[in-house]
């Protein structure tokens, strides 16, 4: 079978809306490319509380500025503290995980290794309808909107593997805990049922969750996705129809597709409420998901290339929206500057220019942590924060903001 190149045949438009400052569809609002991330796992059963973390951790969803691109594996095993970020490395490789996010990118069928474009029509918004398969030397704008779209996409693949551990600490709601002893007592007494035992794990449990804190460790990682790796995947590996030669040779390639490390973050878990209508897992998921936003925080701000992208949710006036708010870290003195997306003629590439800066309105900064909600916090009901110009001119919604220093 003949190998041959592919290419997009069409390049990304931008979201444009008209409806000024109107409340827009919230999927609507959020079409714009963003990264990709595959979240993971180092899991500690043999500590307290390790099994409870780990449950919970599975039931969050990604966070949100990131597209999910989550593998079948989520766990990773360590054995040694002082070399974690070693044995970490070394079950990523040992996985080929570079390899499985690639082959995930063009849902690359295991047995006859036939790949197509759709997840990369849908993510980086390419017009589904006039999507193509053609070959390279056709066009040389080709070239550039397929390398436009793994420079975008695939390039900014990210495995973030977090080590989420309780932190001990002397009990503090012993009363909390005597108190559902006492109402598994009574519920015995008056049906005959013993509660006992199951009240007693409940309140050991209780008296633990109260003021519950973690620690998280956070290791990042980016797919490595240069022109060679993609030329050779495209005329090596891509394929359109099924051949058992090709296929095989894709999964024996152990050389081709790698991550880079990036770098670090730990953080320890604020202090967190819990109201008295919490289940004891609730309240394991609010601390475990607060501070794994804390960490994609912190990774944001260490490491440039981890920093997202937001669209402008609305204008009206002199007022300027977007959905970000208390979880990305928003304070009366951040700062975002506002980029304008453009097209290179000459490379037909995907560009971005600043245009302007822009700043929180003090009072106005959405509550949108995890749970703020149900806890009926301040600015909670707001579904965005309003900025304000410092400097620039002419804003559109669709444009995109970034945290800047």
């Amino acid at each position: 079978m003949k190998k041959n190149i592919f290419i997009v045949s069409c390049l990304m438009m931008l979201v444009s809306s008209t409806i000024g400052a109107q409340e827009k569809n919230d999927e609507q609002a959020a079409q714009y490319r963003r990264s990709s991330i595959y979240s993971m796992l180092v899991r500690h059963t043999e500590k307290k509380f390790g099994n409870e973390i780990m449950e919970e951790y599975l039931k969050l969803p990604v966070p949100d500025k990131y597209d999910n691109h989550n593998l079948n594996v989520r766990l990773v095993e360590t054995t040694n503290d002082k070399e974690q970020e070693e044995e970490i490395t070394r079950f990523l490789e040992q996985n080929q995980v570079a390899k499985r996010l690639v082959a995930k990118w063009f849902e690359r069928d295991k047995e006859t290794g036939i790949c197509n474009m759709r997840l990369i029509s849908e993510r980086g918004q390419y017009n589904a309808t006039e999507l193509d398969v053609r070959l390279a030397h056709k066009t040389a704008r080709g070239l550039a909107a397929l390398s436009d779209a793994g420079e975008e996409l695939i390039a900014n693949t990210f495995i973030m593997v977090n080590d989420i551990r309780y932190i001990d600490k002397e009990n503090t709601s012993k009363a909390f805990g005597v108190g559902i002893r006492l109402l598994g007592s009574v519920a015995t007494i008056a049906t005959g049922v013993n509660f006992t035992d199951m009240s007693d794990n409940a309140a050991a449990l209780a008296e633990s969750i109260k003021g519950f804190k973690v620690i998280v460790n956070s290791y990042l990682y980016k797919l490595e996705w240069s022109d060679d790796v993609a030329n050779k995947f495209y005329a090596e590996y891509y394929l359109n129809g099924p051949d058992k030669v090709i296929a095989e040779k894709f999964l024996k390639d152990n050389g081709t597709f790698r991550l880079k490390f990036i770098g670090k973050q730990s953080v320890r878990s604020n202090k967190t409420t819990m109201s008295s209508n919490y289940e004891p897992g609730d309240m394991i998921r609010k601390v475990v998901c607060r501070a794994l936003d804390e960490s994609v925080l912190g990774l944001q701000r260490n490491f440039d290339v981890f920093k997202v992208k937001t669209p402008l949710y609305g204008i009206s006036g002199k007022e300027i929206y977007a959905q970000v708010g208390l979880k990305e870290g928003v304070t009366q003195e951040s700062k975002y500057e506002v980029l304008e997306k453009n097209l290179d003629e000459q490379t037909g590439k995907t560009v971005y220019k600043r245009i302007g800066v822009i700043k929180p309105v003090s009072g106005k900064i959405c509550d949108n942590r995890y749970m703020a909600a149900e806890d009926h916090t301040l600015n909670s009901k707001l579904k965005y924060t309003t900025f304000k110009k410092i400097s620039g001119g002419d804003f559109f919604e669709g444009m995109l903001i970034r945290e800047i220093k």
